[in-house]
């Protein structure tokens, strides 16, 4: 069935009012990665290093709760089991660290794994996974035919429903609040990169159907240097129903400053249409500009992932990084807040968000 006619159906039906897409505050059952193996993207020298980072991002993540790792092949087994020792030193064993062959292309699992949902039937509550397609950030880097599959694979090894559909859509595109309100950026949803023959009301009604979603609030666009178009995860973040963790930049030579000033402003006079609520709205500060080979990257504070009972951080090495550990102590005083140095992560364009894929605890 062609994109336009299943469009069409679902403007003949009602929204799927037995789902509900949890926030990622909310209890957890694991946190998702893929092992890397991307010689291609990462060279020789550089993917043993961010081989190590894992080590140290998975044994923070091991003191929280339990981690599924996805390895492209079977010859990756002995080599993790060796360097995963060190990790479990580390963590002190904890949680478990579970080790599941998916062939896959890159790291970034945020972006093309699944949607956990929680689906209610007969007063009982299930896990499904929600499947949408991914093209490499517009086909920027290739091969990503292996990324594809992952989700389904995922719901085949868990045992649970999978719902696909045909439009191009990346879960670091889009903020949940867990109350019927999503955040994104015209950038990224509106590129024709992604979905050209669909419109701004089209994209709408697949996310407010699919997701159970209300309204959806649209900033203009996201971080300088991210080639993926403007995702809203290094932009702003839902930290709790009804409020809004967002960067704002201080230089005003730096090319960030005035949109994201535009988009605080924005969200400061936003008003729920039909409830009347407004958002509150916490500022965040920008770490120092960083770039590789004069390109700018998009490193962000709001890059950041919750875990169950914590909260960790991107570090940048800057003077900013412990004011943000600050900012975060004050907002989430009952979690445990820990920073990680991601200079390196960064230098492939991505953060601890864009690597990781949050499974909510659905029982």
């Amino acid at each position: 069935m062609k994109v336009k006619e299943k469009i069409q159906r679902l403007n003949t039906k009602t929204q799927n009012t037995d789902r509900y897409y949890p926030p990622e505050w909310e209890k957890q059952s694991a946190t998702w990665l893929s092992w890397p193996h991307n010689k291609k993207e990462w060279g020789e020298k550089r993917l043993n290093k961010i081989r190590d980072f894992y080590i140290q991002l998975v044994s923070q993540i091991l003191d929280f709760q339990d981690v599924n790792l996805i390895l492209a092949n079977e010859q990756l087994l002995d080599e993790v089991e060796t360097i995963y020792k060190l990790a479990r030193q580390i963590s002190g064993e904890k949680f478990k660290c579970k080790k599941i062959i998916i062939p896959n292309n890159d790291i970034w699992i945020r972006d093309y794994g699944p949607f956990f949902v929680e689906k209610t039937r007969n007063n009982k509550k299930r896990s499904c996974v929600l499947d949408f397609e991914f093209n490499s950030w517009g086909e920027k880097f290739p091969p990503w035919n292996l990324d594809n599959y992952v989700p389904g694979e995922i719901a085949l090894y868990k045992g649970i429903e999978i719902e696909s559909y045909p439009i191009v859509l990346e879960g670091g595109s889009v903020e949940f609040s867990g109350d019927g309100l999503i955040l994104t950026t015209e950038q990224c949803l509106l590129n024709k990169n992604r979905n050209p023959n669909l419109s701004k009301q089209q994209i709408e009604l697949y996310l407010r159907s699919t997701f159970n979603i209300e309204e959806i609030i649209w900033l203009k666009r996201g971080l300088e240097g991210d080639h993926t178009d403007g995702h809203i995860d290094d932009v702003a973040r839902f930290i709790g129903p009804k409020k809004i963790l967002i960067c704002k930049s201080n230089n005003s030579r730096d090319k960030n400053y005035k949109h994201l000033n535009e988009s605080i402003k924005y969200l400061k006079s936003w008003k729920h249409p039909k409830h009347g609520y407004k958002l509150d709205i916490v500022e965040l500060p920008m770490p120092d500009e960083m770039r590789i080979k004069n390109k700018r990257l998009p490193n962000s504070y709001a890059n950041f992932i919750f875990v169950n009972g914590g909260v960790i951080i991107p570090m940048f090495n800057c003077s900013s990084d412990k004011v943000v550990i600050d900012i975060f102590k004050k907002i989430f005083p009952n979690r445990k807040i820990v920073g990680i140095d991601c200079t390196l992560l960064i230098q492939e364009g991505g953060g601890l968000h864009c690597m990781t894929k949050q499974e909510p605890s659905i029982k």
